[in-house]
């Protein structure tokens, strides 16, 4: 049985000779079936546990990797029915050079193993539903897919190979392409250039990792795995950056981080998110795939916030705009407390609209110079805090016009009472007052709490 703690010589030897790589990484013990092992070990199987306590099982003679927890007799026995009988049918076993089979478990209920192949290529780094095929080549085999399947496998590659970073060797060329982007996402940061894409790392973090790779002594096995996930990591930020700045249309696969949560949304977000996008008359949904643009400065070799930058001065020009006809509007006589106070709530809104823009700038300069991307970060469904931010400016102008028509309607068909040729009755009920200082008091929290997320 393997030990995450502190393993001696005895234990090594028994971890060996029962084909089960255990990692000497601090942790407290774990004890198992020594049963579950031997019918594990007597099947071919070798377990692999990993430091952060997740494991999977290899089995060298087929080439088959599987997550499925093979302690557990059950499992084990329809993973063993499955490639002995159904397997053998299907395909030809094992797989070709170069080539392994993953089993995956799919089941819905707790209990229920239903598994799932696909095929692994370390040399091309694609992972495909499809068998392998029977000319081998790797020009053949890379004209079957386009650019986008090319991206999303590689992409699940490497998803598959952090995951399982202990019975493949890492070739040295995987290696040095790490090293290589993280050189050029360094350069990239200490000298800009044209490219309108920013660099995938910070600088910081291209020398901590550079670093780390240098480290590594390449005669220990456990630091091998470990290097392997680091450079499994490296790349997969790689692949995802080329998503986001070269196909931004088509979203990664969710399902290739192993041990990734699925993306539900709870029922209090979504009501929240539902709530919030009514009141923001559903603005805040332009912005989920426009939260990143952009425009790049080729004399300075930066990049502004040059879109983002348009648009707050239009909303700020147009909220200008009605603010002057608002005031303007309260000066007509014959005006009624309906018309009077949408007067009012026309000024505040359009207001705060100029205020939010500043914020939402702000908040989007912060959003550029952030060069770090977070694999599985904000979510597309969701309702994000940048989002929201960066659609106030238009929201509150969106509110500020229909204030401003609605108080145009009244006074075209509501207007002040006449009683007589001397005296004009002006109705404006002690209620207005009250409604206009608690918008302008709702208004005020909302840029106090937009200022302070804006600086996050």
């Amino acid at each position: 049985m393997p030990l995450l703690g502190h393993i001696g010589q005895k234990s090594a030897t028994r971890a060996k000779s029962n084909d089960i790589l255990a990692i000497p990484y601090p942790s407290g013990p774990v004890t198992g079936d020594l049963a579950a092992t031997r019918a594990i070990r007597s099947l071919g199987w070798t377990e692999y546990v990993l430091p952060d306590s997740s494991h999977y099982y290899y089995h060298a003679t087929q080439r088959i990797t599987t997550d499925i927890d093979l302690r557990n007799p059950k499992k084990l026995q329809v993973v063993t029915e499955y490639v002995e009988k159904k397997l053998l049918n299907e395909t030809t076993m094992p797989p070709p050079e170069g080539w392994e089979l993953w089993l995956k478990d799919v089941g819905v209920m707790r209990h229920e193993v239903v598994p799932v192949k696909s095929w692994v290529n370390h040399k091309l780094r694609i992972i495909t539903s499809e068998p392998p095929p029977i000319v081998v080549g790797e020009g053949v085999i890379m004209e079957r897919f386009s650019e986008d399947d090319k991206l999303d496998m590689e992409y699940r590659y490497w998803g598959y190979l952090e995951g399982h970073p202990a019975h493949a060797p890492l070739s040295s060329e995987t290696h040095t392409e790490a090293m290589d982007a993280l050189k050029w996402s360094y350069t990239d940061c200490l000298l800009p250039t044209v490219r309108p894409a920013p660099p995938p790392f910070a600088p910081q973090e291209c020398q901590e990792l550079m670093n780390l790779l240098r480290s590594f002594d390449s005669s220990s096995r456990n630091a091998v795995i470990v290097q392997t996930r680091v450079v499994s990591r490296v790349l997969l930020r790689v692949a995802q950056w080329r998503q986001i700045n070269y196909r931004p249309d088509k979203p990664l696969p969710r399902d290739a981080i192993k041990g990734a949560p699925e993306t539900r949304i709870p029922f209090r977000r979504a009501a929240l998110d539902f709530l919030v996008g009514c009141l923001c008359l559903g603005i805040p949904y332009i912005f989920l795939t426009r939260t990143r643009y952009h425009s790049f400065d080729e004399e300075s070799g930066l990049h502004t916030a040059g879109p983002m930058l348009m648009l707050s001065a239009c909303a700020c020009l147009v909220a200008a705009v009605i603010l002057s006809a608002s005031v303007t509007f309260l000066s007509l006589p014959q005006l009624d407390d309906v018309a009077r106070l949408t007067g009012f709530l026309a000024i505040l809104f359009s207001g705060t609209s100029m205020a939010s823009s500043v914020l939402a700038l702000f908040r989007y300069k912060t959003e550029i110079d952030r060069t770090i991307v977070y694999i599985g970060s904000e979510g597309f469904r969701q309702l994000s805090r940048t989002r929201v931010i960066m659609s106030l400016p238009l929201v509150f102008l969106a509110w500020a016009i229909a204030a401003f028509m609605t108080g145009i309607t009244f006074y075209a068909f509501r207007g002040a009472s006449v009683t007589n040729r001397m005296e004009v009755r002006h109705p404006f009920e002690s209620y207005t007052h009250w409604a206009v200082v608690g918008t302008l008091g709702a208004l005020g929290g909302m840029l106090f709490v937009v200022a302070l997320l804006a600086r996050r």
